[in-house]
Parts: C-alpha cells; structure tokens; sequence
C-alpha cells in the first residue's frame, strides 16, 4: 500500500520530535541560522532585476511619498499589476520613514521583513522534514544547502512576487509534508493570487494527493473557495479602488503572457535552453547535480529498502513532482529570466538533500561508512566553498551601485537633477533619491520603453500618455545632458555616440566604487571570486556618481 506522503514518521510526532533531538538540529538552532543568513541577504544583496526597482520599489515609493517611476504594467489600461501585493509593503515602509525619516531606512527594513519571512517559511520546511520520513539527515542536508546556497541570497530578500511565491510555495510544501491540508491549500493559494499566478502550479501534486489518494474532494473545494474568498476578493477591491475599473490582477497577467495577441513577455528577449542549468549551476553549484539525479536515484535505490529515507518511492516522487512541473512549463519558454526560477529555489535544495541521503546509504553499503562520510564531508565542504565564492564575486563585483546610490541619497540641496544614461536598470529606487531631487534618463543604446514619472495627483488611475505594451521606445522619457546636475554611470573605455565617457566631458567624480568590467574580465573569476588567483583576471570599471563641471 502507499505510505502517507503527508504523514508524520511512523509512531506519531513524539517520535519525530526524538528522532530531531537525537540526529537533527533543533528547530530553534535551524531558525537562528536561517534568520542570520537572510539578515545578511537583506543587507548585502544586489538587486538584481530592474523589475525589482521599477515594477515594485517604484510603486512602493509612489504609495508612500506620491512620487516615484510608473511602468505600462501599472497603466489603468493594462492594469497586469496589483497594488495590493505592494502596499503590502507600503505600510512597513511608511511606519518606519515616520519613526527614522530616512527612506533607505525604510528600503534595508523592508528587505529585512522579506528576509524574515523567508526564513520562516524555511525554517517550517527545515522542521516538517525532519519529523517526516525524509528524517532528520535529509533535514540536515536540507538546512546546510538553504542556509548557504547564492541562489537563496539572491531570492530571498527580493521584493519580486517570484520570491514571495517562493516563501509561500514553501510554507505550503512544509503544510502538505506535516499534514496540514488546509495551509497547504491556503499558502498555494497565496502564492498564486496575492504573488504570481503561475506558481499555483506547484499546487497540482498538492491537489492531486488531496483529492485522489486522500478521497477529500469536499474538502479540498471548500479550501479553495475559502481562499478565494480570504485573498482573491480583498486583492480585487484594493486594485478596484485605486486603478478605478475592476482590476483582477492575477487574471489578467495571465491573459498578457499567455493569451496576448502580440508576442507578449517575448518582446522582452529570448535565452537558448542552456540558460536555466547554467544559471542554476551558478547559483546552487553542487546541489545542481544532486537534485537532477533526485528522481534517477529514488527509482534505482527505492527508500526503505536501499537508504534510510523511511518511505516509498512514490512518496518521495510526490515531493519532487512540483520542480518538475515547474520546470516542464517555464524551460521551453523563448523568454527566461533568473526570477522565474525564484518559487523552486527551496524545492531544489531538498531535492538535492534527498538525493544526497540515498547517495550515502548506498555507499556506505558497498564501501563503508567512513568513506562514505569523507566523501560527504567533502561535498558539503566544495558546496560551502563555491557558495561564499559566489556570494563574493556578487558583493565585491556588482554591489557598487547600492553604495553610489546610498551616497547620492545624502545629497544636499533641492531642486537638483540626477540622471542616467545606460546604467538606468541599476537605479536603486526612489527610495535612494533625495528630497526634492529629480531622476531622469538620457539616451542611450537601449531601445526599449522606459517608465515615466507617476502622475502627481491620482496616480494610480489616470491614464499616462506615451505608454504601450509593445516595449516600443518612447522618446519623451529623455532629457538633455545640460539639464542634469549629477550623472550616475559605470565609466567603460569603449564608448558609443549615446553612451560618452562622461569624465571626458569635464563631469567631476563626486564618488567611485569598484564595479566588474564583464567584457574584459574571464568569465569564471567574475562569476566566482577567488582571492590572489582570480584578482589578475579581472578587471574592475569605476561607478560612479558624477557632478556637473562648474560653469
């Protein structure tokens, strides 16, 4: 017969609580490394897609100081956002501004809420794991690899609906695997209705199992519609009020990327197959391998009869079946991007942690035991390694445009203009621009639509000229070199008739950070950072915030 794939270890939770005590680490240890690793995200991390400035932080700030960046998605036209899921945000951002009157206070504690929130829906993974059948050594596994892995650092503060997906699939995988059929639904549910819809596929092994193995039909329906009733319909009142027409979000982002009559996310660029392994690779090094080989090695090695892992091969199938749907659906698509990896991130890491188990089990049957946790050890000890490498090169190469905005966000004065050429997708937000200051674009050789400031009065439901959902280029987002007061740009040798090396104009360096020069740099030693060795194949450009030369 099929083992509960939801059910506790064999002898209740009591058991489960001994078998943690005795192998795993505790719940209270496993959140207090959880929590440490994401602080550091929170305040370390790069933002890493523009649509994170422009499609969240933008309107964040526009909520909370009415002002900021406006993009088509956002136009009452269009309407494929929901101000819900950013005014989530909103309000922590607001109450921390009236108690510091600083908003990149306001910015680092949003990231750190983020960052909180990740760590518990790991830390409820981390727990219902270990009192599984899985066991406290998957568990374990488990734990190393989401506490350091570069691609939980990268996510895991992100203000991206893909990272909040990420946290609340979690929630909801940890719900469904300690038996909670009620949360999983409901977390599910959040996931796809206030985040992103196409993470309610890592939903359907959830669904299948309620409704098929389980035989709870009713139930499952009455989750649904209480969900619905709880996320969907206060969602679509906000976005109604403040877009004035009815707004469901969730629908329409939909209908845009998978009904639109036009090429729909594809205008935005196409990635070859080999886009997602190596990103993934990148980001999680070894736990890559281990996680491909998940599947393979269950249906070779059965648990419970070649490993530990107190279960059936189905059992373990269903909690690897979500990665693969996800996979099966977003791989073939033209249009990839590193985010939309984001929601399987953790599921990676237990895949990984699986495969691990059942690697060791059977070599300590054919080899021994000692050997076999050598061979362990040294796999972790490569995995930590490349992770820190990892996490280095994006600190040490690619953070200098937080540091030039945090000091561009102490600025004295008012009435003064910052702009940016064809550095625009790396402006920190508004979040970082001072008080009667103003950001703007000059041309450059990016041949896209920019966003456009809010509309100061209504914002969010008068309908902006010069928009389209074409990603046509739309010239009235330029202003002239002369009207600007301060530049921010990534100073390269090679320059274009768009894009000058502003220093030879006579703009003075207000302040430089070090920033990876990609083009003339070897492409392993700015992926990974490797002290003394890797120094000489790189080469470093100056960021920098430039000021006007005195007239």
């Amino acid at each position: 017969s099929l083992a509960n794939p939801v059910a506790p270890m064999a002898g209740g939770q009591d058991q489960g609580r001994a078998a943690t005590s005795h192998a795993g680490v505790s719940v209270r240890s496993a959140a207090a490394v959880l929590i440490l690793a994401r602080l550091a995200a929170a305040l370390f991390s790069n933002i890493s897609d523009c649509d994170e400035t422009y499609n969240y932080w933008e309107p964040t700030h526009y909520l909370v100081f009415g002002s900021g960046f406006q993009t088509w998605e956002y136009s009452p036209v269009y309407a494929i956002r929901s101000y819900a899921y950013v005014a989530l945000h909103a309000g922590p951002a607001g109450l921390v501004f009236w108690l510091t009157s600083s908003k990149v206070a306001s910015f680092y504690a949003v990231r750190v809420l983020l960052g909180l929130l990740c760590a518990a829906a790991d830390t409820s993974l981390y727990a219902a794991v270990c009192r599984s059948r899985l066991g406290p050594y998957v568990a374990n596994a488990l734990l190393f690899f989401l506490a350091l892995a570069p691609g939980m650092f990268i996510s895991s503060a992100a203000f991206l609906p893909s990272s909040f997906a990420m946290c609340t699939s979690t929630l909801a995988l940890a719900a469904w695997i300690g038996g909670s059929n009620l949360w999983a639904v409901f977390f599910t549910a959040a996931a796809a209705i206030v985040g992103w819809p196409f993470s309610g596929a890592l939903g359907i092994p959830i669904a299948l199992d309620i409704v098929l193995r389980q035989q709870q039909l009713v139930k499952f329906v009455l989750y649904c519609l209480l969900a619905l009733v709880l996320l969907l319909l206060p969602l679509t009142a906000f976005d109604t009020w403040l877009y004035r027409r009815l707004v469901v979000a969730p629908v329409n982002i939909v209908l845009y990327n998978v009904f639109a009559s036009h090429s729909g996310s594809e205008l935005y660029g196409v990635e070859p197959w080999t886009f997602y392994p190596l990103n993934v690779f990148l980001n999680f090094n070894v736990v890559a391998p281990l996680a491909a080989l998940a599947i393979p090695l269950t249906a070779v090695a059965p648990p419970g009869k070649y490993s530990g892992i107190k279960g059936t091969p189905r059992l373990v199938f269903a909690y690897l079946l979500p990665a693969v749907i996800w996979l099966l659906i977003f791989w073939p698509q033209p249009h990839k991007e590193e985010r939309f990896l984001f929601p399987i991130y953790p599921q990676l890491c237990l895949a990984a942690a699986i495969a691990l188990q059942i690697c060791v089990d059977l070599a300590a049957r054919l080899v021994g035991v000692r050997f076999t946790n050598a061979v362990k050890t040294l796999v972790l000890v490569v995995f930590a390694a490349g992770s820190l490498s990892r996490i280095g090169a994006l600190y040490t190469g690619y953070h200098a445009p937080l540091d030039v905005y945090e000091v561009m966000s102490q600025l004295p004065g008012t009435n003064q203009r910052v702009c940016v050429g064809k550095e625009w997708y790396r402006y920190g937000s508004s979040f970082f621009l001072p008080e009667g200051f103003l950001y703007d674009f000059l041309a450059s050789e990016f041949r896209g639509q920019l966003p456009q400031a809010y509309a100061a009065d209504n914002g969010t439901w008068v309908i902006p000229d010069h928009m389209n959902d074409l990603n046509k280029e739309e010239p009235t987002r330029y202003v002239s070199e002369d009207s600007c007061d301060f530049i921010v740009d990534l100073d390269l040798p090679s320059t274009g008739k768009l894009e000058p090396r502003y220093t030879e104009k006579g703009w003075k360096r207000l302040y430089c950070q070090s920033f990876i020069d990609p083009g003339r740099s070897h492409r392993l030693f700015r992926a990974f950072y490797v002290p003394v060795v890797g120094t000489a194949k790189v080469t470093y450009a100056d960021y920098c915030l430039l000021q006007r030369p005195s007239k």
